[in-house]
């Protein structure tokens, strides 16, 4: 009888360890004497207590002011489907742009750009890199999502971890590392999702990469692109194409260009110019990606684009495909 007792005993607290080794296995790199000291502080090592960190605030009063997990009013407010549990409450008023993430009536994250919007106190005004390292310290090498953890190895964003919360902050590397965007979530919308891809509708996908569009154009001093659904077309067809195919690149596999695809749907235009990435999970995470890159961020920040044409598309693996068409009429 002593010796099942103990079988059990031993059983159970070889289970509390085996679970979280399962859970935090770097996949890609395998064991090795980094990975051990990593695991060893993360599941084994006392934590600080980071309850009274400092969050950072703006001194002025903001215009918007967001609170986690307080009723939320989305009642005559465009809705879009979000890779999170929660939906996407838009506001796209000039200058202050954001997306509160609702989930079963009350508020479980929210992202902007705008200095003039905060979410739980938190807001974006005069932050940049080493600012945001100053207040929270080294960001998160991994998040856990589902019974995985994900690696977060991205020069365009860090994350870091507020025990209920997880907050990222995107970078302009362009601008001196300024903070020029902010994501806030509930963990437990990232942890209940198990998979490396939540993928929201296409539609709602492209709708949500136009709002990123125009929200940073306002930003930066921009004027916002008209929706052209000619251009739109084109820019589902190439993501389609991708994604049915398995390729990535501006001209297809039989040769089709931009030009080709443009004309094919009957856009008018006097200067056209193309964006695409993928694998990203979001077009939150693939606009700021853009916007780093020299190349793309010229189309996303020209003067001279009236239009844009958004498409999203999904490959059998369930990576997402995004394609932009800038249009000048």
């Amino acid at each position: 009888m002593l010796r099942r007792a103990f079988t059990i005993v031993f059983l159970y607290i070889l289970a509390m360890f085996a679970a979280p080794m399962i859970q935090s296995y770097d996949f890609e790199n395998g064991w090795n004497a980094q990975y051990a000291q990593n695991w060893l502080q993360t599941h084994v090592y006392p934590n600080y207590d980071r309850s009274m960190i400092q969050q950072v605030n703006s001194t002025q009063t903001q215009d918007v002011e967001i609170t986690m997990d307080e009723a939320a009013d989305s009642e005559d407010e465009e809705v879009i489907d979000s890779e999170y549990v929660g939906d996407f409450v838009v506001n796209d008023a000039p200058g202050l742009f954001h997306l509160t993430l609702v989930d079963e009536g009350r508020v479980a994250g929210a992202y902007t750009n705008s200095d003039d919007v905060s979410i739980n106190d938190i807001n974006i005004e005069n932050l940049d890199r080493e600012k945001v390292r100053e207040v929270y310290g080294e960001p998160q090498d991994f998040i856990i999502k589902g019974w995985k953890r994900l690696r977060v190895d991205s020069e365009h964003f860090e994350v870091f971890d507020l025990q209920e919360n997880y907050v990222y902050f995107f970078y302009d590397t362009h601008k001196n590392d300024k903070v020029n965007g902010m994501l806030l979530l509930d963990k437990e919308q990232v942890t209940n999702i198990d998979t490396l891809y939540n993928n929201p509708e296409a539609a709602d996908s492209s709708r949500l990469n136009h709002l990123m569009v125009n929200a940073s154009r306002i930003e930066y001093g921009l004027k916002p692109l008209a929706h052209d659904e000619n251009a739109s077309a084109a820019a589902r067809g190439h993501s389609r194409d991708m994604a049915q195919n398995n390729y990535f690149d501006h001209n297809s596999p039989d040769g089709e260009t931009l030009k080709d695809r443009i004309e094919e749907t009957d856009v008018t235009y006097r200067m056209a110019g193309e964006n695409i990435a993928m694998g990203h999970t979001s077009p939150i995470f693939s606009h700021h990606s853009l916007m780093n890159s020299p190349d793309h961020r010229v189309n996303l920040l020209h003067e001279s684009f009236t239009h844009l044409g958004t498409g999203t598309a999904f490959g059998d693996d369930d990576t997402p495909y995004y394609t932009e068409n800038f249009i000048k009429k």
